[in-house]
């Protein structure tokens, strides 16, 4: 007897998901090849079906998270969703402080960001009000309740003192990680003292773990992590140093408990 073609089927319910008790269902349908097995054949299709069927529970569970916290990220990238780094760090925290008054902060970050990039590029400083891509977070910042504004900080100061040291190759670079599953957007990736880098700017805190994810997710020998802080400073010199860590495995392996613990709270 020989077998012509071999057909596979998977269906389940995503209990948790965007619409309640998703039901996905999959069939492929194969011919064999001379001499292949039956049996192989049809554990491979089962082994691919389940897969799919995975990324079809992630893309559920994400799609419900996005709904029901505002202030959780998620990336897409070939049908699977990957939590930020940002979220990942933060969700326990962001909390403290209202929407409203962490998306001002936010937009000050931004601003101040892409004026320091810009300026690492170029050596000329933008004019946030005259930069479209700009344009929303100017208005959060002119508009919001907490009178911030991106002249309140120390960016000029800071890159007049330090920008000799920073080479930046690469800026707002998108990163996923497939095997933590999780992904983000970094700051810059070059040298900072001639030392390939992950650097961040930085106008309030920092984590360090975040840059430490974004290190391991890169294809490259990164040799420390640098915070360039840019905020509001009261020291007489008008800026802050940079931070500098070089112990990237121990900041990445207490990102990864962080990981463990947003999964175990949000199951994606």
């Amino acid at each position: 007897m020989k077998t012509k073609e071999i057909t596979v089927s998977l269906s389940g319910v995503i209990p948790v998901a965007s619409f309640e008790n998703l039901r996905p269902g999959y069939t492929i349908t194969v011919e064999p090849e001379n001499g292949e097995s039956t049996d192989d054949i049809i554990v491979k299709l089962q082994g691919y079906l389940h897969q799919v069927f995975e990324h079809e529970s992630n893309r559920g569970k994400a799609d419900l998270l996005d709904k029901q916290y505002s202030q959780l990220r998620f990336y897409e990238r070939d049908g699977k969703k990957y939590p930020s780094v940002t979220s990942i760090l933060g969700w326990d925290k962001d909390w403290r402080i209202t929407q409203d008054e962490l998306r001002q902060y936010a937009s000050r970050g931004t601003i101040v960001g892409e004026m320091v990039e810009q300026y690492l590029s170029t050596g000329k400083w933008i004019v946030p009000e005259e930069t479209p891509s700009l344009a929303e977070d100017v208005a959060v910042l002119l508009g919001g309740s907490l009178g911030l504004h991106w002249e309140q900080c120390s960016h000029k100061e800071f890159c007049d003192k330090f920008a000799k040291e920073i080479v930046a190759e690469t800026t707002q670079k998108q990163i996923f990680n497939d095997q933590a599953l999780y992904a983000g957007t970094l700051d810059i990736c070059g040298t900072y003292a001639g030392k390939v880098s992950v650097m961040d700017v930085k106008c309030g805190g920092w984590d360090m773990r975040q840059l430490a994810a974004y290190a391991m997710a890169l294809d490259a020998d990164i040799k420390q992590l640098v915070i360039l802080p840019t905020g509001p400073t009261d020291n007489k010199c008008g800026y802050k140093k940079p931070v500098i860590c070089t112990t990237l495995q121990k900041e990445y392996e207490e990102f990864l408990k962080a990981r463990a613990k947003f999964k175990r709270r949000f199951g994606v």
